[in-house]
């Protein structure tokens, strides 16, 4: 890269742009006549650069981490609005007040005021590193409180904190959450008889009954376990009805023998409660 480019490299992002305007001395200041909040913003802006090479390097690392989740105290400052209702010394409404006089629809300022609340949640359980901006912030927005510690967590335990990302949480806090276990009741000879072929396939009863529902493994009439291989049999991952109305026959002929009638009751209150978790009814 030759001189000359170089020095426009340089000349474009120059301290002079804060002292002069157009053709006019470099030496002249020109936010007179700004409006707030620009004219104090320059203003900071004017005597971080008089300060220079002699600023306190801990001091501006400590005000970029504070601007940076300054949603937080936004957030905050729209509350007092909201709660205090401030905005009744100009404006008719919060919403008002928000579209007027801080340019926010309301619902940005409402999830502002969420996004607070959220992060200081997270600080005040220990955390020391937050969502870094409001994007980030607004997808935890919706989670419990239980939920927002552990998502954060494994946020952190993820990623270091220059690599999240407000997708890269949502992928975390749309992940599924993992399947609820229900409790079915059933007959003790039926336990026995289930316990007993997961052990003979060298499985749990849950991992037998969770390939036999995923259509991965086939218990055939005789009491043997049988793979299912691919693109062989159709796979059905729960009971349909028309296998729930199998079951509904075989139970009316057990019935008929009086000594298993106990266990075709509980079988009955087995299938009733299978109906339920497949969404089946009306039976």
């Amino acid at each position: 890269m030759g001189k000359k480019a170089e020095a426009k490299r340089v000349e474009k992002y120059s301290p002079v742009v804060l002292y002069s305007v157009g053709e006019k001395s470099s030496d002249e200041l020109f936010w007179e006549g700004v409006d707030e909040p620009y004219r104090t913003i320059l203003e900071e802006c004017y005597y971080l650069n008089e300060q220079g090479r002699y600023s306190e390097l801990d001091a501006i690392t400590n005000s970029i981490k504070y601007h940076r989740v300054s949603y937080l105290k936004i957030g905050w400052e729209l509350y007092q609005v909201k709660y205090y209702r401030l905005y009744k010394k100009g404006y008719k409404s919060f919403k008002e007040y928000c579209e007027k006089a801080v340019n926010y629809p309301l619902w940005r300022a409402n999830k502002l005021i969420a996004a607070a609340f959220m992060a200081i949640k997270l600080i005040k359980a220990g955390f020391n590193i937050i969502p870094q901006n409001e994007y980030q912030a607004r997808v935890l927005l919706g989670l419990s409180d239980e939920e927002l510690l552990e998502k954060w967590q494994e946020v952190l335990d993820r990623y270091l904190p220059h690599q999240i990302t407000a997708k890269k949480i949502e992928n975390i806090v749309k992940r599924e959450a993992k399947p609820k276990k229900v409790n079915l009741r059933l007959p003790i000879m039926l336990v026995e008889e289930i316990e007993s072929k997961a052990i003979n396939n060298g499985m749990t009863v849950e991992e037998l009954i969770t390939k036999v529902f995923e259509g991965k493994l086939v218990v055939n009439r005789d009491g043997t376990v049988e793979k299912v291989e691919e693109g062989g049999e159709e796979i059905i991952e729960s009971p349909g009805e028309e296998m729930l109305n199998r079951w509904q026959k075989d139970l009316e002929q057990l019935v008929k023998t009086r000594e298993i009638e106990e266990m075709v009751a509980q079988l009955k209150h087995s299938i009733e409660d299978m109906r339920q978790v497949v969404g089946i009814r009306d039976w």
